[in-house]
């Protein structure tokens, strides 16, 4: 039995994309899909691995069109997403599932529920550049103080090879990013999924050499075993969100 879709008008976010970092944790499927919402959403598995990655967007020029980006929003958001296998179509396809949206700026805190049906909470966030070293350091906190996330990374010698037991290249792990359109995650309903699909452009993909300092989500799945597999850096894109309505569990 399919799950239903609600009736839905379409509305979209739109911003710049100055930066993405993408940590993969790498872990194994039946341990992956313990932690999936519904049994329509299967993990995607690549190379006998499913990959739960922590996303994080450094955005400018935030806009909801028709509205024009007058204001120069910016914002560091980010979130830990797995790839799936959406089976609530006709045709599985592959998918998102993320855990939790999470932003700096406040007005995404206030219009993420409105427009995407996304509580998407405040988030602690910082990015700080070392140029000397070439390094980037992140940080991540919840409003209460409690850590979330923190690395350090800085672009490979061969920012084409991708030191992964997963995918063999940066064009391979490229493509399984690009693949996941749809997205779900925990709607501000109560018994439903948001259903998000993200339109992105990356233009350039690089290989990074990274340390994980702290993640939140691989100390509460302690038990599924999350491997830290690869990092990879993105730059230069365009990124439209367009919500597509609620899917009942």
């Amino acid at each position: 039995m399919k799950p239903k879709r609600k009736f839905h008008i379409p509305r979209s976010i739109q911003a710049n994309m100055v930066e993405r970092y993408i940590f993969n944790f790498r872990m194994k499927p039946t341990a992956l899909e313990k932690h999936l919402p519904v049994a329509y959403l299967k993990p995607q598995i690549v190379n006998g691995w499913s990959m739960m990655s922590f996303c994080i967007l450094n955005l400018e020029k935030i806009t909801v069109p028709p509205i024009p980006s007058i204001f120069g929003f910016k914002t560091l958001s980010c979130a830990y997403r797995a790839g799936i296998i959406d089976h609530s179509k006709e045709n599985p396809e592959p998918s998102v599932w993320i855990t939790e949206r999470n932003a700096n700026l406040r007005m995404i805190q206030w219009l993420a529920p409105a427009l995407i049906r996304d509580g998407v909470p405040r988030i602690h966030a910082a990015i700080g550049h070392d140029k000397k070293k070439n390094v980037v350091h992140t940080q991540f906190s919840f409003m209460d103080g409690q850590h979330y996330f923190s690395a350090e990374a800085k672009v490979a010698e061969d920012p084409h090879k991708l030191n992964s037991e997963v995918f063999n290249n940066v064009d391979e792990f490229a493509q399984f990013i690009k693949a996941g359109v749809s997205s779900y995650t925990p709607s501000s309903r109560n018994n439903y999924l948001a259903s998000v699909d993200l339109e992105k452009e990356d233009v350039k993909y690089e290989a990074l050499d990274a340390r994980i300092e702290f993640s939140w989500l691989k100390e509460e799945w302690e038990k599924s075993d999350m491997i830290f597999d690869s990092a990879v850096k993105a730059t230069g894109s365009k990124y439209k969100w367009t919500y597509r309505g609620l899917i009942s569990k």
